[in-house]
């Protein structure tokens, strides 16, 4: 593939983002593919260089943080997009804005990263106390740009998380940023200074990553004559940081200028304990690289970082913004030296999983599904036959939906209620679990042994719009077809180009929180009680919207009082069980066989 980045800040090696831009850049080379940057100033083979754009008052506050704007310039931006399969943005910039419209003219397809975090912003204009700002900056970039992007890389689950808080319906992919395989425990024992004990912490000189509390810290230590702490980084908090720490025994050193990889190696290497104090951090690679070389690191349990999903226990984390509570952690692993060294080598352990090799993997995985995603749009814009599935699937004629949302509320499900509780004997067991799915779509899978299966699955969540798979044939059938289509059904595939618009078509309504209905054994068997092999369509839909699965089962008991008189046939239960979420960790297919797995064993035990 020939593929284009925009990243405005790639020539600022100090910069996490433009770092991580780097290394996908060089392993994206190794596996064959063409990648061309966009960016501030570079030169060279597929380098297009742009200059810097100059905002009143914000590129003045920016530039404190190492961050610079790129300005747009027609001529160059086509020159790079030209020939390209795919286009990659790093930030919601102006910039940024005007690719992305350029590259739709064109016809190339486009993916987005989420680099920024809105607490980056607020922290440095300080207004970190106005919480709710954090959500209009989150509302502003989604308007800006990742609205219009179908495809979107979050670093970490902790960023998928927060995008789907704040209405992101992207696809949302959980890549690391990945870090390079130079980062490994040494081959030999390091010599340290038995008389010093080396802190390390790796960040911007910036409000949100709270250096201060590391200062704070080793003030009140009982330590606090041997300690020496090394930060790495530059930024406005410099001079600040600077005279807070002069008091100390040891005066903090500070490391502002870009230093080569042996060179950071070697000071991670002498290091004793890792801090990451930072109160804002879509992942934290700096604190993933200290652990990938074996270092126990302490780090702040802010509900605003991604940084905490690598403490292993609770020693390794310290409460928000409390230097104490880090003072009695740096103590207690000062303290602790060879228990700090079995830790390291679980640390060093832990890192092995982020390797940047498997991240191109994924990332790649992420390219083809941006790709699949333009073509499938092209095909449904250029053939009217699939244009009419795609509407069947959508179900976009609104005022026609408003009558049947209002038919399924009013008069369905209170009639369909009160059928399957008089005639089957209906009873409903562990809705206690529809709670998990509050906030989310869902895949609910569901055992098929009578045709009216469908309806009692909607008994069941009565308070939420479920989503019906069926049968074509199922909209023509005489007096019943109709009530299939104002219940909201959509018609299954018939061809591979149908399946196609069909998994697209449903993966964005999951995405917005709808409830899609599966019944992965495929034919209804009436009334048996061993489940069938399941099928693998509901599990890829689930994994490929990161939306868990609802299994629902419906089990048998025998008729008693006075449905003895009235019924043959078994009474029916409804049970749901907890649902199934995807692992993150794993690739796409990976995911899709542990999903189902998972499911037919928690189906096999629901009675």
């Amino acid at each position: 593939m020939i593929l284009v980045f925009v990243e405005d800040n790639y020539l600022h090696e100090t910069d996490g983002t433009a770092i991580s831009t780097h290394r996908f850049r060089e392993e994206l080379i190794k596996q064959g593919h063409t990648v061309r940057i966009l960016a501030i100033g570079v030169k060279g083979q597929d380098m297009y260089g742009l200059k810097e754009h100059h905002v009143p008052i914000v590129s003045a506050v920016a530039r404190k943080n190492n961050m610079h704007f790129a300005k747009f310039d027609k001529k160059i931006v086509t020159e790079a997009f030209t020939g390209a399969d795919l286009v990659h943005l790093t930030f919601p910039w102006q910039m940024e804005q005007r690719c992305l419209a350029l590259a739709k003219k064109m016809g190339i397809p486009a993916s987005a990263a989420f680099h920024c975090q809105p607490e980056n912003v607020t922290y440095n204009i300080k207004l970190k106390l106005l919480r709710f700002i954090n959500s209009i900056v989150f509302l502003v970039f989604r308007i800006w740009i990742y609205r219009k992007i179908d495809n979107i890389h979050c670093p970490s689950r902790f960023t998928a998380r927060e995008l789907a808080r704040h209405r992101y319906n992207a696809r949302l992919h959980i890549i690391s940023n990945g870090i390079s395989s130079s980062f490994t425990p040494p081959s030999e024992k390091v010599i340290k200074e038995s008389d010093t004990i080396h802190i390390l912490m790796t960040g911007r000189l910036a409000e949100e990553k709270r250096q201060d509390l590391v200062i704070k810290a080793v003030r009140h230590s009982k330590y606090k004559d041997k300690i020496q702490i090394h930060f790495l980084g530059r930024g406005p908090m410099y001079k600040y940081y600077l005279r807070l720490g002069s008091s100390l025994p040891k005066p903090p050193e500070f490391i502002t200028a870009f230093i080569p990889q042996e060179q950071l190696l070697d000071l991670i290497y002498k290091t004793d304990v890792y801090v990451h104090a930072s109160e804002a951090e879509l992942e934290g690679i700096a604190c993933l690289e200290a652990i990938s070389c074996g270092k126990v690191p302490i780090i702040s349990d802010s509900k605003t970082s991604a940084a905490s999903q690598f403490a292993l226990d609770e020693r390794s984390l310290f409460k928000k913004g409390k230097y104490l509570n880090l003072r009695d952690k740096l103590d207690y692993w000062i303290e602790h030296p060879k228990e700090r060294e079995r830790m390291e080598k679980e640390y060093a352990r832990l890192g092995k999983s982020y390797n940047i090799k498997y991240s191109v993997k994924k990332l790649e995985k992420m390219f083809k599904d941006t790709i699949r995603d333009f073509n499938t749009e092209k095909m449904i814009r250029e053939d009217k036959k699939l244009k009419q599935y795609y509407r069947r699937v959508k179900r976009n004629n609104y005022p026609k939906e408003f009558f049947c949302t209002l038919f399924y509320f009013i008069i369905a499900i209170p009639i369909l209620t009160i059928l399957n509780r008089c005639w089957f004997g209906l009873k409903i067991k562990n809705r206690r679990y529809l709670r998990k799915i509050k906030k989310t779509g869902a895949v609910a899978i569901c055992n098929h042994i009578h045709e009216m299966d469908s309806p009692i699955c909607a008994v069941g969540i009565p308070w939420r719009k479920l989503i019906f798979v069926s049968k074509p044939v199922n909209f023509t059938m005489t007096g019943a077809g109709p009530l299939v289509d104002i219940l909201g059904s959509v018609p299954s595939p018939s061809s591979p180009r149908e399946l196609q618009i069909f998994i697209y078509t449903l993966s964005k309504k999951l995405r917005e929180r709808r409830l899609v209905l599966f019944f992965p054994e495929g034919e209804i068997s009436h009334y048996n009680k061993d489940l069938r092999t399941f099928q693998r369509g509901a599990f890829y839909l689930a994994a490929d919207a990161r939306v868990p699965v609802l299994p629902i089962k419906i089990t048998y008991r025998d008729p008693g009082g006075f449905y003895k008189l009235i019924r043959k046939k078994p009474c029916l239960t409804l049970v749901f069980g907890e649902p199934l979420f995807p692992d993150d960790t794993l690739s796409k297919n990976e995911a899709i066989n542990e999903l189902k797995e998972k499911a037919e064993k928690t189906m096999q035990l629901l009675a």
